[in-house]
């Protein structure tokens, strides 16, 4: 049966079954502290999920204020154009007003003058009735236009005394609109910082979740420190996860980004008019991961060698989606496990998904197809020299045509600039790993979708391999694609890196520099 069409459990926890790690060659002590440390694991998952399930309550919420907001901005903008129709139309009658009563006299004889049918009617009838004097027929006319005038003053001022209830009327409104988005505002304030408390107490949960599992690991193997098989770090206990890798967003709108400085590994690949990241992690669990995006077809051969990685996407095309159903790797996306995704109000979509590592992993242990992901690089020993063929370099300038990185070595790690900004991490912190590798890649047209390159990473070519505060300039070598990619210098040896993170360029050839 193909991955994707597995029944997937969408119930966030993590599936350790505590009791099968129990071994009767502990002692009774050890049993009393194991029983302890299980008890205390089943409150930091409860907590976990509710944690998980407040946070996203809270984001409901607050996309339902920002709504709210927007409508209410919608409300008073269409009010303060009617009170300018109304200030406009209440100064128009204002003015007309002044007319018939500072000048009715001469207004009713210009209007006799010119021969008002009303007017002239009016004094016909008066003439018929009495035949008097001049005098007499200017009185009647003056009367008459009196009454006229006065008639309209009236209602002038009907309609005036209609147009100012109209614009108090109004704002009001405005006023109210505006103290409910003043209120909205205020709420969500107080839900972003009640999010950000939340956030914080569930990555210091999954922390504690994570330290209590390695010891109750160490109290059944008795290893207290292990190597990370991706990085070379020494860590505590043993990790027995298959690697997760995470599609993420690369571009200006997508900044800053979670979780990239807690991967092991992170590949930089072209996608249109732009780069994309592929974070693999392993070693740590982040709370927060994202903005996740969808996956191209160069994604399965370039992670192929994870053996069975899990990976987390926002999905694909038709032709994209059928190549991950044939590939290695275990489809959780979005299109597979959507409830393990959630939508940040704080951005704009597509920029705007994230997840949670841990609950990806709760998923994905449900598979029989992952398994622990072999060592990608050779790590140094100790006391091992750096490579003979190694030179000083300080900085690394790489372009990608649509976009610019730029690497400087700042004593442990390579602090990453991209089109001119330094690049931090959501928590401010800057990403600078251990090792950059520049791994020129070829590019072809993907049979999903020809505006799309696709990455193309078995065989072999030029590299750069810059660790240490040196570069070794190398070849890459990769026959089969579930091979391990192998570097190695100018006299065929591998290439040794320091313990760490490592991020892995993929630019075209013959686009990068070094000094």
């Amino acid at each position: 049966m193909a991955k994707t069409s597995r029944a997937l459990s969408l119930i966030i926890v993590c599936c350790v079954a505590v009791s099968a790690l129990a071994t009767p060659a502990l002692s009774q002590g050890d049993q009393q502290i194991l029983q302890e440390e299980e008890a205390l694991l089943r409150q930091q998952e409860l907590r976990r999920d509710e944690l998980t399930a407040l946070i996203a309550e809270k984001e409901a919420a607050l996309r339902g204020l920002g709504d709210e907001i927007f409508g209410l901005a919608d409300t008073i903008a269409i009010n303060n154009t009617q009170l300018e129709f109304l200030a406009d139309e209440l100064e128009e009658t204002v003015d007309e007003r002044r007319e018939p009563e500072a000048t009715r006299v001469q207004i009713a004889l210009i209007s006799f003058r010119k021969g008002d049918p009303r007017q002239s009617e009016l004094v016909d009838e008066i003439r018929a009735l009495d035949n008097r004097a001049e005098t007499t027929q200017r009185r009647v006319l003056y009367e008459s236009v009196i009454s006229e005038a006065t008639r309209r003053l009236d209602e002038l001022n009907i309609r005036l005394q209609d147009l100012s209830n109209q614009l108090a009327a109004t704002r009001q409104l405005v006023e109210e609109s505006q103290d409910q988005i003043d209120q909205r505002q205020a709420s969500q304030q107080q839900l972003t910082d009640e999010i950000a408390t939340a956030k914080a107490e569930l990555e210091s949960t999954l922390l504690e979740i994570q330290n209590t599992l390695v010891r109750i690991g160490n109290a059944n193997d008795r290893t207290q420190v292990t190597e990370a098989v991706l990085t070379g770090l020494n860590i505590e206990g043993r990790v027995s996860r298959p690697a997760l890798v995470v599609k993420i967003d690369n571009v200006r709108a997508a900044m800053p980004q979670s979780g990239i400085n807690q991967a092991d590994i992170v590949y930089v690949q072209l996608v249109e008019g732009a780069t994309r990241l592929a974070a693999v992690f392993h070693s740590t669990a982040p709370a927060e991961v994202g903005p996740v995006r969808s996956m191209r077809t160069g994604d399965f051969d370039l992670l192929a060698p994870l053996n069975g990685p899990l990976f987390a996407n926002s999905g694909g095309n038709r032709g994209t989606r059928a190549a991950l159903a044939n590939s290695t790797l275990v489809d959780i996306g979005v299109s597979t496990a959507a409830q393990l995704y959630y939508r940040s109000a704080g951005r704009s979509a597509p920029h705007n998904l994230f997840t949670n590592t841990q609950n990806l992993w709760s998923v994905g242990s449900e598979f029989s197809d992952t398994g622990l992901p072999p060592p990608m690089f050779v790590f140094r020993e100790p006391n091992e020299p750096i490579n003979s063929t190694a030179v000083p370099a300080s900085s690394i300038d790489i372009d990608y045509a649509y976009t610019e990185v730029q690497y400087t070595w700042n004593g442990s790690g390579w602090n990453r600039t991209q089109d001119g900004r330094p690049i931090v991490d959501t928590r401010g912190v800057r990403t600078s790993p251990a090792t950059v590798i520049v791994q020129f890649t070829n590019y072809g047209r993907s049979a999903a979708d020809s505006r799309s390159p696709e990455a193309i990473t078995v065989g072999s070519g030029p590299a750069l391999v810059f660790t240490d505060g040196h570069v070794v300039e190398a070849t890459w070598s990769r026959p089969r694609v579930n091979d391990v990619t192998v570097y190695t210098d100018s006299e065929g040896r591998p290439i040794s890196i320091l313990p760490g993170r490592t991020w892995v360029e993929l630019p075209r050839p013959a686009s990068t520099s070094y000094s």
